[in-house]
């Protein structure tokens, strides 16, 4: 998460402060526009990677469920078949 936030950061200020000086502005008044912008791209990454590692949990326990359904219905048929073998007579 520090890293998104650091990543935003350091996006949004180079940007923020070249887009300030190819628009004319003084370097102070660049300066003063890049660090607000870097607060906000690093809160805006911040949410983007609180969203995607949200959702690659969320699919991590999705499989994770369907690995153990899959390995429980196994189990239960080599239980059946089992109880079949077992009822044959020889």
């Amino acid at each position: 998460m520090k890293f998104a936030i650091i990543l935003g950061g350091l996006i949004g200020f180079t940007v923020v402060f070249v887009m300030a000086l190819l628009s004319g502005k003084t370097p102070t008044e660049g300066l003063f526009q890049a660090s607000i912008g870097s607060v906000v791209l690093g809160i805006l990454f911040r949410w983007i990677a609180y969203i995607w590692i949200r959702n690659v949990k969320e699919m991590l326990m999705e499989k994770h469920q369907t690995a153990v359904a899959a390995m429980v219905e196994a189990e239960e048929r080599n239980r059946q078949e089992a109880k079949e073998q077992a009822a044959k007579p020889v």
